[in-house]
């Protein structure tokens, strides 16, 4: 399983120079990048190119915007191929299904296999990946992360660490349904903390927060994931990935010592 960065992360950087946001990065050892909040053209797709030739870094996975990933599939595919990526996340529900009725968010998940066929056609896995919305119940009783499931058999999905723990759900046993539809991970961490007389909720780092990442890896690899890339919204972006990698290279060190006791 690769250890990477969601370039979500480091959105404010990456729009100046990718090789002046990724450089850093790929001095820290780190060689996995999903590519998020940037355009999938040419232009773009050759400056990646360079930098996986130049420091043979991988791109795991682009995560687009719903609007494209329906609508402008051939630019995703051509940005895929130039670069070597073998997946296209879908990164996050409609706003469409957000606020629309219970028909319109059922009308979406009948598409997406359907969808991901097409992308299957050109070499490229369909992922889905979810915020907290998919934890609302629908009027059947069943969340609709558990109905994208259930009504689905050719999509992949990206699990989010701190959306599931934040809205009350184990990542495990989420981890556990998935199965082997489990493409990837984000990994990042859900701190607590005290504003006034209100306990307040926010992602971190890997480590800092309350969440068990040596439970989530385990199983993610008991279930072949591809990859999980850090991923958070910080002020500090370098020095927050710093961390949530060497903490993560740590629960990898141990997992193996373990593995060899």
């Amino acid at each position: 399983m690769k250890i990477g960065v969601q370039t979500y992360t480091i959105r404010k950087a990456q729009k100046k120079s990718f090789e002046h946001a990724y450089l850093p990065l790929i001095r820290l050892g780190i060689k996995a990048f999903e590519l998020s909040r940037i355009k999938f053209t040419k232009k773009n797709a050759d400056t990646i190119h360079s930098l996986i030739q130049q420091h043979d870094i991988h791109i795991v996975s682009i995560q687009a915007k719903p609007k494209d990933v329906f609508h402008h599939g051939d630019e995703l595919v051509e940005f895929c191929h130039r670069t070597g990526c073998k997946n296209v996340v879908l990164s996050m529900l409609p706003f469409r299904c957000i606020f629309g009725s219970e028909k319109v968010f059922y009308e979406f998940v009948s598409e997406l296999d359907s969808l991901a066929e097409v992308y299957q056609k050109h070499g490229i896995t369909l992922a889905y990946h979810h915020h907290d919305w998919e934890y609302e119940r629908c009027s059947n009783g069943k969340t609709r992360m558990d109905e994208l499931i259930e009504k689905t058999q050719k999509v992949q999905f990206v699990h989010d660490t701190y959306w599931t723990v934040r809205c009350g759900y184990s990542s495990v046993e989420q981890i556990q349904k998935f199965g082997s539809r489990l493409l990837g991970i984000h990994l990042r961490d859900l701190v607590l903390y005290r504003k006034g007389l209100r306990i307040v909720m926010k992602d971190g780092a890997v480590g800092t927060g309350i969440i068990d990442f040596q439970s989530i890896l385990n199983e993610a690899e008991k279930v072949q994931c591809s990859y999980a890339v850090i991923e958070q919204n910080t002020k500090h972006p370098y020095e927050d990935i710093t961390l949530s990698f060497k903490t993560c290279l740590q629960y990898a060190a141990d997992r193996k010592e373990k593995h060899h006791e």
